[in-house]
């Protein structure tokens, strides 16, 4: 077998190999978005500011601050910080549904 034909077939594996690597990302991407889970995105930080959970839940800081007053949400301390779990967040969601 020439050295030509042995380099067409090397890069048609690798061609076929590419493929096959895109072809299951893409479906382990469309898995993960139809998931719908929040722990599946690595960029959504597990602490928030007070501010960030006035906006994870559409509210104002003051009302966070006041749903954390009433011990409805609580608070991770750090240092003088004061931050929101974001399963916390999500366990008041579930808990207001009705």
């Amino acid at each position: 077998m020439s050295s030509s034909a042995n380099t067409a077939r090397a890069v048609g594996s690798e061609l076929l190999g590419d493929a096959l690597v895109n072809a299951i990302a893409e479906a382990v991407y469309v898995r993960i978005q139809q998931s719908g889970t929040k722990a599946s995105n690595p960029a959504q930080p597990r602490l928030l500011t007070v501010d960030a959970a006035g906006s994870y839940l559409s509210r104002s800081a003051d009302a966070i601050r006041a749903l954390i007053k009433t011990g409805k949400i609580p608070v991770v301390r750090l240092d003088a910080r004061v931050f929101v779990d974001v399963r916390d967040l999500d366990r008041l969601i579930e808990t207001c549904k009705v």
